[in-house]
């Protein structure tokens, strides 16, 4: 069975690994891991971050296409999860209204990224979009689920899906601004 709206997801998935290659798959190790300062993310931790708080998910996504979740005590909260999910919706922009801190569980595991962050990052796309077509027959408004910083935080499958392409459109956008800062190396 096919669902439209998991399809224009997944094409913002492959979209976004696609502009990964472009951007980034030419940088040099140093290149990806310059940082325009300390309390900034290089190019490669945003692609990193990504890889990171997307994989928090994969548990869930799993459970949820097999049919062996069970539902968390406020994911049956009737309020909850409409609430949560028009605000991190509003929060989790493609383009940033305005900075975010990443909890801890979503935080980049490393300072210093390998020269194959990118690969890294299509390849584990790839892994994620595995995760989104298994849900294919789901009702992506009715499933509810709960994220994976905060266990009181709960939004349907839909708010879930739209808020990871809007995080990888976000930091794509943010990796690429890195590149364009004064300093950056040339090679």
């Amino acid at each position: 069975m096919s669902n439209s709206y998991l399809d224009t997801i997944i094409t913002r998935i492959g979209n976004a690994s696609r502009e990964a290659e472009q951007a980034f798959g030419g940088l040099s190790a140093r290149q990806l891991n310059w940082k325009p300062s300390e309390k900034q993310w290089s190019a490669g931790q945003c692609l990193e971050h990504l890889i990171v708080s997307n994989r928090t998910y994969f548990p869930q996504l799993e459970a949820v296409a097999n049919g062996a979740r069970k539902a968390a005590f406020w994911e049956q909260v009737p309020f909850f999860p409409g609430f949560w999910g028009s605000m991190l919706l509003r929060s989790i922009t493609p383009v940033p209204k305005q900075k975010m801190k990443a909890p801890d569980v979503f935080r980049p595991a490393q300072s210093q990224v390998g020269p194959d962050i990118v690969r890294q990052f299509t390849a584990h796309n790839q892994e994620l979009i595995r995760h989104l077509r298994n849900l294919g027959n789901l009702d992506l408004k009715r499933t509810i689920i709960t994220s994976p910083a905060a266990s009181f935080i709960t939004y349907s499958l839909h708010d879930a899906v739209t808020i990871l392409a809007n995080h990888e459109e976000r930091h794509l956008l943010q990796a690429r601004r890195v590149t364009e800062q004064e300093g950056f190396p040339g090679s």
